[in-house]
């Protein structure tokens, strides 16, 4: 049977199931007086090899963007959908570090997350305008570090079953990675 297609409109806010997911993720920023702020965000995505680059959508008026635009730096923090809750409570203003720990990174100003299982240290590269006040801000990765329990074994599955990776859906909602699957047999990694 053939399937049947229902168009969405094309405001991105009435998608519903959306088909292009975003992993979340913890920016840490600091200001040019150094006071550290974080923001989850879930339009992010590799970007090139070479580099690596990895970028990240924001608004022209969210601190994330005006911090990283002032100092050049920004950490991309991986945390586990166990944190989901934590994540989402994480207020617009006000105290947004309340319960988490932050740690030097080894290469930028801005802090990592210790509860979050893994890191992304970054240089700013250069920024996208968008329409709507938008930006998409692309980082040259510095440094990389995961837990340990994520590369303490040889299968590749429970590697990202201890990331316990997680996406935004829409409205609140999201969902965990789920368990990894090959395909088989092995394709070339999509360019």
């Amino acid at each position: 049977m053939p399937r049947r297609f229902v168009a969405l409109p094309l405001d991105k806010h009435a998608w519903s199931p959306a088909p292009l997911l975003g992993q979340v993720v913890l920016i840490t920023t600091v200001d040019q007086s150094g006071a550290v702020d974080v923001a989850p965000k879930s339009w992010v995505s590799m970007v090139s090899f070479t580099g690596p680059i990895l970028g990240f959508g924001c608004r022209l008026r969210h601190r994330t963007y005006r911090n990283v635009a002032a100092t050049g730096e920004f950490v991309v923090n991986v945390p586990g959908s166990s944190s989901a809750d934590d994540v989402w409570s994480i207020p617009e203003a006000g105290d947004r570090l309340t319960g988490l720990t932050l740690v030097p990174a080894r290469t930028v100003a801005p802090p990592v997350i210790e509860e979050c299982p893994a890191h992304l240290e970054c240089r700013h590269e250069r920024t996208v305008e968008l329409p709507g006040g938008e930006v998409f801000v692309l980082g040259t990765v510095t440094a990389v570090a995961v837990d340990e329990a994520a590369v303490a074994t040889e299968d590749i599955a429970r590697r990202y079953a201890a990331l316990d990776l997680f996406v935004f859906l829409e409205d609140g909602w999201h969902a965990a990675l789920g368990r990894a699957t090959r395909v088989v047999p092995h394709p070339v990694p999509p360019a």
